[in-house]
């Protein structure tokens, strides 16, 4: 057995990217700006941002807080563009 790798895995940028589109077109449908966004997530503005650009890692907690204030389900915010 070898030792896990501490590459991230290849599709990470992907879902990233995925991810980030799919906040901002829920964000957008929902007439939010990042700032009033991440306030009623109780978040910071920047992660908003990093998120949204695929640049964020987020943690489970902070994903929950902005399905919650999107009205959406968590999924939701993992789900193909449309």
């Amino acid at each position: 057995m070898g030792r896990p790798s501490k590459k991230a895995p290849a599709n990470l940028a992907r879902n990233a990217r995925t991810l980030g589109d799919n906040v901002r077109r829920l964000r957008q449908l929902a007439e939010l700006s990042q700032e009033e966004l991440a306030g009623a997530a109780d978040l910071r503005q920047a992660l908003i941002s990093e998120i949204e650009r695929g640049e964020a890692n987020p943690r489970l907690e902070s994903l929950t807080k902005i399905a919650d204030a999107l009205k959406v389900r968590l999924a939701d915010l993992f789900g193909p563009n449309q």
